[in-house]
């Protein structure tokens, strides 16, 4: 079996990566083809767009090339930091040993011996460079001689490269960088704001598209709810609505994550020092808001403490803690007694209605039978004490 492996960040994919990937695909007849969209790394973010959108973008750019290709989401979801060698172990482990090779621009050549366990990648696969005829110079035939001596393989495909990249259209390339780019990915770019310069206007569009990606029908639904109401909320009390709506956007954006990935990220938060205390209804919050941080590049710290509070509270909430909490709450959807009641307060006064809507909740949630947060039990107390209760 033989596969092509067409690795990058993708962000966003460009007709410059179309024309690679349709080149390799005349190269040879392979069995499979993947495009693998690089995961965001748990120690820094590289990359604007975070990876749901990058994975959505480059189904949209690829999928149309071939019936073989597949787009993979595995450094997307893998939990881990993304490392070629390991992307390789893990496709000669699920193809049953396959022949691989590796599509990669003829620069990455000069420092292909330095990436992580670089012998196990040249072990595991055949290099697939991509290089202009005039490139190819007595430089790249040293370079391509020594890495054949450490045990690579290496075959050359000469093209003529579209001159484009994907970090001059984030830099602001103009309508001029629109020609460069699939009209499918042009048009998710426009309509969700992907590379807006404004951080609020790039969060809140890339926020929606990602609930959009991440949530069943039913919790996108909510999600826009929840924006309407905390903008009027919002509103009401002389807040940042802006900000309101990026986090109400975000906050439910874990809740159709497979728990393996809920854990991790809630793990990740910096606020749950001991998660298997914390009641499973819960962790999705704290789950978005490392969502928010890692994929989106968000250190607002009000919309992040939005997004980790809105399901349990906590003691010292802020205003805009106070509002994702209250209108997840109390949103179009939801159907219960004392809504209206309690929305009447909401737009009154944001601490009455916290400590009205604590009570209701920590009640219901008795009923039931299930276990009550402690942070739920600390913000109580700690609304009580401001109210004089």
């Amino acid at each position: 079996m033989k596969i092509l492996l067409f690795g990058g960040a993708f962000d966003p994919p460009h007709k410059g990566h179309v024309s690679v990937l349709q080149k390799a695909a005349q190269y040879m007849d392979f069995d499979k083809i993947i495009v693998m969209p690089t995961g965001t790394p748990t120690h820094k973010k590289n990359c604007v767009a975070p990876f749901d959108v990058r994975f959505y973008m480059a189904k949209q750019a690829f999928e149309s090339i071939g019936e073989n290709v597949e787009i993979s989401d595995y450094e997307g979801t893998n939990l881990k930091d993304d490392y070629t060698y390991l992307t390789l172990e893990y496709l000669k482990e699920k193809y049953n040993n396959p022949h691989i090779y590796m599509a990669i621009g003829s620069d990455s050549l000069f420092a292909l011996d330095s990436w992580k366990n670089s012998g196990q990648i040249m072990k595991n696969c055949t290099v697939l460079a991509f290089a202009r005829e005039d490139d190819i110079g007595r430089d790249m035939q040293q370079k391509t001689e020594e890495l054949e001596k450490l045990g690579a393989e290496i075959e050359f495909v000469k093209t003529q490269p579209i001159e484009f990249s994907s970090s001059q259209y984030r830099k602001g390339f103009g309508e001029e960088g629109e020609e460069f780019l699939p009209k499918a990915v042009q048009d998710t770019i426009d309509e969700y704001d992907i590379y807006a310069q404004d951080d609020i206007t790039r969060w809140k569009g890339t926020a929606k598209l990602a609930a959009k990606l991440l949530l069943d029908e039913k919790r996108y639904i909510h999600t826009l709810n929840v924006e309407k109401l905390a903008a009027e909320l919002g509103t009401i009390h002389s807040l940042d609505v802006e900000k309101l709506r990026v986090a109400a956007l975000l906050h439910d954006v874990m809740k159709n994550a497979p728990y393996d990935i809920l854990l991790h990220r809630a793990g990740q938060s910096g606020i749950i020092n001991r998660i298997e205390d914390k009641p499973r209804q819960t962790l999705h919050g704290f789950a978005a808001a490392d969502y928010a941080e890692k994929e989106l590049g968000i250190e607002d710290k009000d919309i992040l403490w939005a997004v980790r509070s809105h399901t349990c509270g906590r003691k010292g909430m802020q205003d805009m803690e106070k509002v994702i909490y209250l209108a997840d709450m109390l949103c179009e959807e939801r159907k219960f007694e004392s809504k209206e009641y309690l929305l009447s307060i909401a737009k009154q006064n944001l601490n009455d209605a916290m400590l009205a809507a604590l009570q209701c909740s920590i009640e219901w949630i008795k009923s039931k039978g299930n276990i009550i947060d402690t942070d739920s039990l600390s913000a109580l107390e700690y609304f009580e004490k401001l109210l004089g209760q």
